[in-house]
């Protein structure tokens, strides 16, 4: 007689590394309840594979059910079982800085490369920075929060092989930081995210890869970063009328900048930038003009003021509202670019108040193929083939000495306008 198919246990007969696949696509709790079943489940618990995630999705969401996950996972493990990566998103639970306080110590001696802690923003907390930041074997280290780093900083750092860092701060004390990068003798590549901002300072001679957001008006900037080779600077709130920012990079390779809420007034820290990051092949800019300005406004370049030339640009994608003076203002960079071989120009419809008047805003990039005004796309800059559709743009409303350089130019070269 044959058994009825739903009765044999098919899970048990699988091998183990399959049943750690199929663990892999789990959720932690329902992970962790598998350690009823038999021994053999429960000691294939204590030999996971090298990655978790334990989060704060649950049935029930509570300090016991977080903690069962954590011993489950991590506190129970094998020490012959490395554990290269954890994922945790913890909720506000007093309770749950003890528990965290015993994985992470666990962790440390689990050869842990990758950490990652979300939602970490209850008050004990900072009771954990100090075993977090002596976990030696971090490559990688992401801390989803916001922390104040005249508090935060331990005096003691371990983290000599970390090569990744993000960080979210609540406001920056340039000493302080500078002072960390300086103990990380590996890292190179720098995420942070502040909600305020005094004047900032970043030094560093390793990192080769920043990604700077900044949530509040920026007084001034200052970054000093000789091995910097990609550079993300995004400003959500937009300058101060006396901000100023300048950039040592020697070696910058690819930038991209974004700022909102920018006046007439920030003209000239935008021109600075510019200047100091002229020497990159890649640069892509979105710049967005303040809603409470009436009629348009430069907030690219302005007359009187040094025009960077871009000498080994290659790649160049500009968003914003192309109105005259902003059109104005990219043909005049365009100029400055003798090796550009790619160029993406997108009309960002600017926010319209009853002030305003739409027709003052209309874009005056040439209509492309499609029939609209909206982008236009010229790539294979470099190669010889027709470059109509780019002197179309380039002719519109361009200095006459602007036009003579660049049809010398493109008599040999070619444009493609998609």
């Amino acid at each position: 007689m044959v058994k009825d198919s739903n009765q044999i246990d098919h899970l048990s007969n699988l091998p183990d590394d399959l049943l750690h696949t199929i663990f892999s696509f789990l959720p932690a709790h329902i992970i962790t309840r598998t350690s009823i079943l038999s021994r053999r489940f429960y000691h294939l618990l204590k030999a996971f594979p090298p990655s978790a995630i334990i989060n704060r999705d649950l049935p029930c969401p509570k300090c016991e059910n977080f903690a069962a996950m954590a011993k489950g996972l991590i506190l129970h493990r094998n020490p012959s079982n490395p554990l290269f990566s954890l994922h945790l998103e913890v909720s506000y639970c007093h309770q749950n800085a003890s528990i965290l306080s015993s994985l992470l110590v666990k962790v440390r001696a689990l050869d842990c490369r990758n950490l990652t802690i979300k939602g970490s923003c209850f008050p004990n907390f900072l009771l954990l920075i100090p075993i977090i930041f002596t976990i030696n074997s971090l490559r990688y280290l992401s801390l989803d929060c916001f922390l104040d780093p005249a508090i935060c900083f331990p005096s003691e750092i371990a983290l000599t092989c970390l090569r990744s860092l993000s960080l979210g701060l609540t406001m920056t004390d340039s000493a302080k930081l500078n002072k960390l990068l300086s103990e990380l003798c590996s890292l190179e590549d720098l995420y942070l995210q502040i909600s305020q901002t005094p004047p900032l300072s970043i030094s560093s001679r390793k990192i080769r890869n920043l990604k700077l957001i900044i949530f509040s008006q920026v007084d001034n900037l200052s970054l000093s970063l000789p091995s910097l080779e990609s550079l993300h600077l995004e400003i959500r709130y937009g300058l101060k009328i006396s901000s100023n920012i300048h950039v040592k990079v020697p070696f910058l390779r690819k930038a991209v900048i974004n700022l909102h809420n920018l006046h007439e007034s920030n003209v000239r820290a935008v021109n600075g930038l510019l200047n100091c990051i002229s020497h990159v092949e890649e640069l892509s800019l979105h710049l967005k003009e303040s809603m409470h300005e009436k009629y348009p406004i430069p907030i690219l370049l302005k007359s009187g003021r040094d025009v960077p030339n871009f000498l080994k640009l290659k790649q160049l994608d500009v968003i914003l509202c192309f109105h005259e003076h902003n059109f104005q203002a990219v043909t005049t960079m365009i100029h400055n670019c003798p090796v550009l071989k790619s160029l993406k120009l997108v009309h960002e419809i600017a926010e319209f108040t009853t002030k305003r008047k739409m027709i003052d805003w209309e874009s005056k990039l040439p209509h492309n193929v499609d029939g609209n005004c909206w982008y236009a796309y010229f790539k294979n800059l470099d190669l010889e083939e027709d470059s109509k559709e780019f002197m179309k743009l380039l002719s519109k409303n361009v200095p006459r000495v602007g036009k003579m350089a660049w049809r010398s130019r493109l008599c040999h070269g070619t444009a493609r306008h998609v």
